[in-house]
């Protein structure tokens, strides 16, 4: 995505300015989708942007880790070479395999995410079972039982209520 203070950065032909931005946008999107619309974008003030190649040689990927992957993207500022663009996307993709997965299945993290917060059977049945209750007390008060015939609905609602909600929730998993 290109935003307006990097469209700025272009129109002021501010060149370490839009390959720090660049640089940036690495970080945040591991995808390189952004990178790429950003550089395109910028090729067209910058046809220079991308330079020649200074000759550095690449580690394999055994010595690949986040911290290598930091160095490559501040290095990029010294020498933006098409070769290391390519060297830092490689290094991305084995790096941050589950974060790049991540960003390009959005559904696949929400689902993730959702059910890390989904509540324990317990408290669904605790919630669920407190309601039975309240409701039985005031549809007793509301029909003036007895306070025994009241007590004795309500716990036997919240029985009834909770081992079904327990079967539900357990049975959906």
């Amino acid at each position: 995505m290109i935003t307006q203070p990097f469209k700025q950065a272009v129109d002021q032909k501010d060149l370490d300015r839009v390959k720090i931005m660049l640089r940036s946008s690495l970080s945040l999107d591991l995808t390189f989708q952004s990178f790429q619309e950003m550089l395109a974008y910028a090729l067209n003030q910058f046809p220079n942007l991308i330079e020649p190649h200074d000759g550095t040689e690449f580690p394999n990927a055994s010595v690949w880790t986040k911290t290598y992957a930091s160095e490559v993207r501040e290095d990029l500022m010294d020498n933006f070479s098409a070769e290391r663009i390519a060297h830092i996307k490689e290094v991305h993709e084995h790096v941050y395999a589950k974060e790049r997965h991540e960003q390009l299945n959005p559904t696949a993290a929400t689902t993730n995410e959702t059910k890390r917060t989904t509540p324990s059977v317990n408290v669904v049945s605790l919630i669920t079972t407190l309601g039975v209750a309240v409701a039985s007390i005031l549809v007793g008060v509301l029909m003036d039982l007895s306070i025994v015939t009241l007590a004795t609905t309500a716990v036997v609602a919240s029985i009834v209520v909770g081992g079904v909600t327990y079967y539900l929730v357990k049975k959906s998993k």
